[in-house]
Formats: structure tokens, sequence, C-alpha cells
């Protein structure tokens, strides 16, 4: 059966129409190696998503390989106990990589490690309130993300990544806050500013989180706790850490963590012990920084070079952020779908939201074959399409970051307007 097909078959029994159909590229694949897919109908393809950030190392490292099927041959899968000695070490190996962790503990999925995260704060503060920014997984408790407010429901308020709004709400409700959890947005934000914010929720006494579950192995070596000098009282993190298999970790003070049975947590299969395998192996490819230098090297030139590729077609655009996971904006979400649809014609599988990531198992030629791949596809793209040249205006790039992580950057009298409102009704709803 050829691709086509094939969706048409799994849109009868199993696809989600936009999320597993309209937002994907029409291939099913059924091999890859390092970076590169194959589909049924043997098309090769380099990918530019790292599968949407699970991979680090790319397919099939062999490191991984060995650890994973070595540990299921010798040893097992899961156990009656939650305890196994491969959870133990990555526990002390994380506690070495990351300033914030004294302890750590595990999940499946960011999402997952996310929900515990705000567990742990809640019952280790005695507070209920969370506030927010940025997307945190698709659990019920934030799915009102993207919108500057309060939910009642839930209890969580989100500030949209503006300072002036946080500061505000803590002013007002530090007493009630159990924590604050943000997602990085490296393109957009600089590590000083998680340091102002991790500055003020300590002044306050607010336990502060950061949500590294795709930035802790992508901003530099070590995040944004690590590499970044963030201080946090919690951190998360999944994507890439056990290269693709499902593993993620709660990392924090120790006093938070041991509020786990407090908080009710549990789960059968956060015992699973090949991901653990997997995730150590991971950590021994890393350990002397070389492979990771070299990575973020190539996808430096890649940003560089797709700058150059859409500046030379008259395409404005603004790119930004650490060479591992580089966001791309240009005047519409509509021409960026066209951009990457005709670049998969080429040969490369790009992230069709604008959000690159490439694994560490790229070499100089994977870059050139993604940067010829994207170029024939802006070329393809600009020559039936009219396109206003010079800067991306500041007006598209307030569009992106609302619309991709609830950002709401300047302090409009709308937007200080709806903090005080959300204040307001926070106290209210919370003093009936």
């Amino acid at each position: 059966m050829n691709n086509e097909q094939l969706i048409e078959r799994a849109r009868r029994v199993t696809a989600a129409e936009v999320y597993d159909i309209g937002t994907r590229f029409p291939s099913v694949f059924t091999t890859a190696d390092g970076s590169w897919m194959t589909d049924v109908e043997g098309k090769r393809l380099l990918d530019v998503t790292a599968a949407s950030g699970a991979l680090l190392l790319g397919n099939r490292h062999p490191a991984v390989v060995e650890a994973i099927t070595r540990y299921i041959a010798e040893h097992g899968t899961v156990f009656a106990s939650t305890l196994s000695l491969p959870r133990i070490e990555l526990a002390e190996r994380l506690a070495e990589r990351y300033p914030a962790c004294e302890k750590a503990v595990f999940t499946k999925s960011g999402s997952e490690a996310t929900t515990t995260a705000i567990r742990l704060a809640r019952a280790a503060s005695g507070r209920d309130l969370v506030i927010t920014s940025g997307y945190h997984g698709w659990h019920d408790w934030h799915l009102g993300f993207l919108n500057l407010g309060f939910d009642a429901g839930t209890r969580v308020a989100c500030f949209g990544y503006n300072e002036t709004a946080l500061e505000r709400m803590l002013d007002a409700l530090a007493d009630r806050v159990a924590c604050v959890i943000v997602t990085p947005e490296p393109a957009w934000f600089d590590a000083e500013y998680y340091r102002r914010l991790s500055a003020l929720c300590a002044r306050h006494g607010v336990l502060f989180v950061i949500d590294e579950v795709i930035t802790s192995l992508r901003y530099g070596p070590r995040g944004l706790n690590g590499t970044g000098n963030v201080p946090a009282d919690l951190i998360t993190m999944s994507k890439g850490l056990a290269n693709g298999h499902s593993l993620a970790a709660i990392l924090g003070k120790r006093e938070v963590i041991d509020a786990y049975d407090a908080a009710g947590i549990a789960g059968t299969y956060t015992r699973e012990v090949p991901p653990m395998a997997a995730a150590l192996a991971t950590l021994d490819v890393l350990a002397d920084g070389t492979v990771h230098a070299g990575a973020e090297k190539r996808g430096q030139a890649l940003m560089d070079g797709m700058r150059e590729i859409l500046a030379a077609a008259g395409i404005p655009a603004f790119i930004g952020g650490p060479p591992l996971m580089f966001d791309v904006v240009v005047p519409s979400e509509a021409l960026s779908w066209e951009l990457y649809r005709a670049a998969y014609d080429h040969g490369a599988y790009f992230e069709d939201s604008g959000t690159q990531m490439i694994t560490l198992s790229y070499t100089d030629a994977d870059v050139d074959h993604a940067l010829t791949a994207f170029e024939r596809g802006v070329a393809d793209v600009a020559a039936r399409t009219d396109i206003e040249p010079g800067e991306l205006p500041g007006s598209r790039k307030a569009e992106f970051a609302a619309e991709a992580f609830g950002g709401a950057l300047t302090d409009t009298p709308e937007v200080l307007a709806r903090v005080d409102d959300t204040i307001t009704r926070i106290i209210e709803h919370q003093d009936r």
C-alpha cells in the first residue's frame, strides 16, 4: 500500500483528522536511522524535527540500542518493586548534572511530569493557586494556557510571560500561590529574564518551577537550570532524556520532592527499567561535551543558512533561539506551511509550526541536504506567491507569540487591565 492508502486506512481506525493528518506531511514511515526516515513508498526524508524533540542522539544510536536490549535480555523489563538499580543511578547522575536536583522522581511523559510538579508544589506548600506561562502538555489543568487570565475550575492563572503581570499577581496573591511554572521560550526571552522571574518568586517565598521538558538537553547541554544558571525549586525534563523511549523526570529540592506521598502520586509504569537504561546510555554519550558541541555548530549553520535563503528570496523572517531548538517566523502561518510542505517534496521533513530541532547525529552533509531542500522549497513557493519584502512586522511577531505560547509581550492598557481583572477574579473566587 502507498502513503495515501495507508493514511485513509488509518483515518478509518485510529487517526485524528487534525493531529495525525492535517498537521503532518503525507508519509507513513517504516524505518529510521540517525535522522533519516524512510516511508512505505521508499522515500527517504531528513528529519528536522527530532521527532518533535523526542530524539536527541538520533534513531538506533548504537549505545542506546545496546543498553536497552542488553537490559531486557539480561535483567528484565519491570519488577514488583518500584525501585531498581538504573533508577537510583539515573537519579544520582541527574543530581550531578542539574543544580536544582537534590532528588528525582520519574514518569512516562512531559505532560505527566508537569502535572506531577504542580501536585508536588501544592502538597509541599499547602497552597493551591498555580501561576503559569507556556505550554505544559495536554492535561486538563492548563488547557487555557494561551489566555492571560484565571481558570477557577483548575485554580490556574496565566500571566502570558509578562513580567509586570507576574509581579502584580505575586504582590497581591503570594500567600495563596503554590508555584509559578514557566516553559522557556529561548527565542524570545534570554536566561536573564528567567533569572529575574526566579528571583521574584524567591522574594515572595513562592516555589519556582521550570518546565524544561524540551530545553533540559537543548538549551546548552544542561538547560536553563544548568547552562543558563537559572535557580529553580523544581524542573521537569523528558524529551531526549531516553533518546526516544518514554521517560520523564521531575528534579528538585528534597523538601518538595518528599511531598510525593502527600500529593498522592503513583503509577505502575514509572518503574519500567529499560528506558532508564537508555537514559544512562544517553548521558554517557553526552559526558565529555564534544557530541553536543558539534551538534550546536551544525544547528547554528542550519539557522544561518535558512536565514540567508529566506532573505535572498525576499521573504521577511525572524529566526532565533539556541541552535538545537530555534524558531522561524514568516509573514503568516499559511506561508510557513507552504514552505515546509514544499521542502518535504525535496526530501526534508521540517516542523510546520516553525520550531526546528536537529539530533546530535547530524553531519555536515545532513545540514547541506536540509538547506538544499529548504532552498528549493522556498524557490517553488516564491515563484507562485506574491510576498512583500522587507522586515518582519512587529505585529506578526506578537501574533506568533500569542498563538504559539500565549505571550502578552508588552504592557499595553488592555494587558494591564486583564491582569487587574485576573487578580480580582482570583480573590473573589478564593474568598467565597
